[in-house]
């Protein structure tokens, strides 16, 4: 009986052992064994914006980390690191990634800027993304930012715009003033840089475009330099102003300022040339002022007048025939006063030699 007994404990116990070997296999095909979860795709977007058409470089490159070693990861990472790029504007969704097991598992997601070149601004924001995985092997994925605030999508913001031109090495050629003639005070001349497109950068101290300066007599001055920010071609003129200074006649010159400016490797730069009304280029602006004084007044002012004015008074050379003139009168007022004097003396002399005691010898 006893030996019925135990051989019916072993009955049980194999049965017991049976189930449980049973049950542990449904456990964990039903929690570990499953195919996997539907693939988690983390959501991102990149906006890439610049000035212009220019053939910026507008690829950029990421990084996933896995804070836990061992984490699910995407197809083609490197360990617990996967590296990708996205270009332009435009959705950068990470994945897909598949998780066979129920947990919580956490990662880092940044830009990856080993050498940054010039004219970018890359975004710096770091995002944490916390991914739950339920017995149903359901995920529920949470993006963080670094203040803890949750987003929908990590977004990636990014720009080009090359650095504005440097205007310590800009050409500034001078304005050179020259004055003929001897004028007995210097006078006070004025010249102007006009912008032909009134948004064109200008230097300091211009107003609408234009920029204007004074030179006393003789001498050189400059406008002075600016910067710019976008490339292009720019146009300018450099002239003398008619203040009307008596005596004087101004120069009609305008010279042509033309910048050209590029940009090279994240920097812009300003290729310059000026030239002349005859489109020869030169180096300075030069401008000559003929001056005319009151008392001769040759030229096309007339007797000290100004530019373009009407004198009234004599012409060319007429003070030297009214000094002609004076010298000729002098001399025929000296001449008819001897004449005078000649014919009143004579008048004296010839009745004393008719009177009759002349005529008859007596006296």
């Amino acid at each position: 009986m006893g030996m019925i007994q135990k051989a019916h404990d072993k009955k049980i116990i194999a049965l017991c052992m049976m189930f449980v070997c049973c049950m542990t296999v449904l456990f964990e095909q039903r929690a570990y064994a499953a195919p996997g979860s539907d693939p988690v795709t983390l959501p991102g977007i990149q906006t890439f914006t610049k000035p212009d058409a220019s053939a910026a470089d507008d690829t950029f490159t990421y990084k996933l980390t896995a804070i836990e070693t061992g984490n699910p990861m995407p197809a083609g990472s490197m360990g617990d690191v996967y590296t990708f790029t996205a270009s332009g504007t435009g959705s950068m969704d990470i994945g897909p990634v598949t998780f066979t097991h129920v947990g919580m598992y956490h990662y880092e997601a940044a830009q990856s800027v080993p050498s940054p070149k010039t004219g970018y601004t890359y975004d710096t924001k770091v995002y944490t993304i916390t991914v739950y995985i339920n017995t149903a092997l359901e995920a529920d994925v949470i993006i963080q930012k670094e203040d803890g605030g949750k987003v929908d999508s990590m977004e990636f913001e990014n720009r080009y715009a090359p650095l504005a031109s440097d205007p310590s090495i800009m050409v500034d050629p001078p304005v050179k003033k020259t004055v003929s003639g001897s004028p007995g005070v210097d006078g006070t001349f004025t010249f102007k840089l006009e912008a032909e497109d009134r948004s064109n950068p200008m230097p300091v101290g211009s107003k609408d475009g234009v920029k204007r300066m004074t030179i006393i007599g003789p001498g050189e001055a400059d406008f002075g330099t600016w910067s710019y920010t976008e490339t292009g071609t720019y146009k300018y003129t450099v002239s003398e102003v008619d203040n009307g200074e008596t005596g004087y006649t101004y120069d009609a010159a305008v010279y042509t300022i033309t910048d050209s400016v590029t940009d090279t490797a994240g920097q812009l730069t300003v290729g310059r040339t000026v030239t002349n009304a005859a489109n020869k280029q030169v180096d300075s602006y030069d401008f000559i002022n003929k001056y005319h004084s009151a008392a001769g007044g040759s030229g096309p002012t007339g007797s000290g007048g100004k530019t373009g004015s009407t004198a009234n008074g004599p012409k060319t050379g007429d003070d030297t025939m009214i000094e002609f003139y004076q010298t000729m009168l002098f001399i025929g007022g000296i001449v008819l006063m001897a004449l005078v004097v000649y014919r009143i003396m004579n008048r004296k002399r010839v009745p004393d030699a008719l009177h009759p005691r002349y005529r008859s010898g007596w006296r």
